[in-house]
């Protein structure tokens, strides 16, 4: 009988191994990934001191470690040791930023610096003074940059790599030293991952303060909104009303009146309901969050009927219209809305002219154009917001509006709109 100790894929072991290898891989090279906290807003000022705070620091280590203990004829000479101290201190400038790039640096040259000095006069634990002066920061960033798995990743390797400095230095080491420099590397990581703990707390809560002020100035967008439409009920609805009351009753208040005064009437009438209908609807738009309500909207189908009643009003009108096949219900909404917009344009910035409008399919785009002559009656100016309300109904779609002047005088409006959608 034979049996497999390797652990299974599956398995807690399996499981484990892969977690491991993912904490050790992030460890020794995360790749091109941030690997700190520090993108919290109210930080970046605090990195910029930090850096030169532990540069400064670093260099006077540097300078006094070299000047102190290194001026020895048995060691090395000061001048040289303070450029041998220099990655230390490079590590200490990546600290803030690059908080792993900066460990993995102080790691290899713990370990190369023996190799490179003489050995110190007495016994010394795992590492001298001078070195726990640049390990403790390093280590400290590290573990309050990463997450948590990471942090613990730095403080295990940072304790093996105390074991191998142990055993592979030149010279004498008190190895029973060794468990109170791993507590020391221990607490420090402990330090570190309780300071990174707190500083996921302050970027939670401010990402919580930030949903919440969103979420009350979407509250009072809807109240404003809901105060829009209750000014727009008072102030419009009253008078549309009474418009088409008025045009209604008009013929048994005024008594006997031509048949085409009766029919002008009649069509002002129809005009200001359906004007107070399409209100309405969008009073229903503005007092809800989801929409107005579900009432069926114009489409292509319905531009005969837009045509004929402008034509119908005085207007010189003339139309072409082949879409070619069914139109989409969104689509076809935002070609009625051009073409009464272009109609509203031409009767007021040219009012008399003729107006011609068509509407035909060019391969997988709709084409709808509105074209206007000069005008006989004076130009109304405008506030703009009409075209800018068309450009972006069709651009909703992925389509295209270009407007601008003919060489007779009057103006061009042409939309292209895909009729699968946005491209």
């Amino acid at each position: 009988m034979t049996t497999d100790a390797a652990p299974q894929p599956g398995s807690p072991g399996g499981r484990a191994l892969r977690i491991a290898g993912t904490v050790l891989a992030a460890v020794i090279w995360q790749g091109p990934r941030p690997d700190a906290r520090w993108p919290y807003p109210r930080s970046r000022r605090l990195i910029r001191w930090l850096t030169v705070v532990f540069v400064g620091y670093g260099l006077i280590v540097a300078v006094s470690a070299a000047g102190a203990i290194f001026n020895d004829d048995n060691r090395m000479v000061g001048g040289i040791a303070f450029l041998m101290l220099l990655p230390f201190v490079a590590a200490l400038w990546l600290a803030n930023r690059r908080p792993m790039d900066a460990w993995r640096l102080m790691a290899v040259w713990v370990v190369v610096v023996p190799f490179l000095v003489g050995p110190p006069v007495p016994t010394v634990p795992v590492l001298e003074v001078w070195e726990w002066l640049f390990v403790i920061p390093v280590v400290l960033m590290a573990a309050w940059a990463g997450p948590a798995p990471v942090s613990l990743g730095v403080g295990i390797l940072t304790a093996l790599l105390l074991g191998v400095v142990t055993f592979l230095t030149p010279w004498p080491v008190d190895a029973g030293l060794l468990w109170v420099s791993v507590l020391v590397v221990g607490v420090v990581v402990m330090v570190g991952m309780a300071f990174g703990a707190r500083w996921d707390a302050r970027r939670a809560l401010e990402a919580e303060r930030l949903r919440v002020a969103e979420a009350q100035a979407e509250r009072g967008a809807l109240a404003e909104r809901a105060r829009i439409a209750r000014e727009m009920h008072d102030v419009v609805a009253h008078h549309m009303s009474m418009i088409a009351v008025r045009c209604e009753t008009a013929p048994y208040r005024l008594g006997e009146l031509p048949e085409n005064a009766r029919t002008e009437l009649a069509e002002v009438a129809a005009a200001a309901r359906e004007a107070l209908g399409e209100m309405q609807n969008l009073l229903g738009v503005l007092r809800s969050s989801e929409g107005g309500e579900r009432a069926p909207q114009p489409g292509v189908d319905e531009l005969e009927t837009l045509l004929s009643d402008a034509r119908a009003a005085g207007a010189d009108v003339t139309w072409e219209l082949d879409p070619g096949g069914p139109v989409a219900a969104p689509l076809g909404l935002t070609v009625y809305r051009v073409v009464q917009q272009g109609l509203a344009n031409a009767a007021q910035h040219a009012g008399g002219a003729p107006v011609r409008v068509s509407l035909s399919r060019s391969g997988s785009r709709l084409v709808v154009t509105v074209a206007n002559g000069p005008g006989t009656a004076p130009d109304v100016p405008g506030s703009g917001q009409g075209l800018r309300g068309m450009r972006e109904r069709v651009e909703v779609h992925g389509g295209t509006l270009d407007t601008a002047p003919t060489d007779d005088g009057g103006y061009l409006l042409r939309a292209e709109l895909p009729i699968g959608g946005r491209p």
